[in-house]
């Protein structure tokens, strides 16, 4: 298009691009990321990350950024939303999400202490069938010794039961321990902020590492921005 083509487009038209582009209410497009122009979409923070969430389903442009902010540096309110909140309520999302999966990795933890717990159940359990197992022999053997074999044959069911269930409660045993063996060894912490697993025997690189990484990181800003958004709201 040369530049004599600018005389033949209908008038106002490059009246309504201009205002197009300084006038906010073209922000209220609900298919632009509010997160976006404010601050910094939740999407884009995890981006090339474990937590990858892929791409945000609405619009970055940059020039929707630059309108925002030069509205709010003259003072001009968006025509019908506070976009705070919307950045707000996007941000929240996420850390709820991220809340959740903390609570369920403590709970795993927990979990694991009380296993621990009731291995002195598991132990009694196979104690008491212990006794019965060497209780029935005998009684078995003094039986066969009478040539009473009807009796000593129904014991011998019973018998077989006993052995059955304590070799059931052996293997029980045997997983649970191995758990809590592995959980002690690792001794295991859920960092407060990402919801990752922490291995307080780790040394300080790798400890480090984790608090310096992009997704503790992420989740350190996205709360502090929350709490920022909240106090100024309240």
């Amino acid at each position: 298009m040369g530049p004599d083509a600018l005389n033949h487009l209908p008038q106002g038209h490059l009246h309504k691009r201009t205002a197009q582009l300084t006038n906010p209410s073209v922000l209220e497009n609900p298919r632009i990321c509010k997160s976006f122009i404010v601050g910094k979409c939740p999407y884009d923070i995890f981006s090339g990350t474990k937590e990858n969430f892929g791409r945000c389903p609405k619009i970055h442009q940059e020039k929707y950024k630059l309108l925002y902010e030069a509205a709010r540096a003259k003072g001009i309110k968006m025509p019908r939303h506070d976009y705070e909140l919307d950045y707000l309520r996007d941000l929240e999302i996420f850390i709820n999400e991220c809340n959740r999966k903390i609570e369920m990795a403590e709970r795993r933890l927990r979990y694991t202490a009380e296993e621990k717990e009731s291995l002195s159940n598991i132990t009694r359990e196979m104690d008491e069938l212990d006794t019965r197992i060497a209780l029935t022999t005998q009684e078995i053997q003094i039986l066969s010794d009478k040539e009473d074999l009807d009796k000593a044959i129904d014991l011998s069911k019973s018998l077989k039961r006993y052995v059955h269930d304590r070799s059931e409660l052996a293997s029980t045993y045997s997983e649970m321990l191995e758990n809590i063996n592995q959980s002690a060894q690792q001794k295991l912490q859920v960092c407060t902020e990402c919801g990752a697993y922490l291995s307080r025997l780790d040394n300080d690189k790798r400890l480090v590492d984790h608090f310096m990484g992009k997704i503790h990181l992420g989740y350190v800003e996205m709360r502090n921005i929350a709490r920022e958004i909240r106090g100024r709201t309240e």
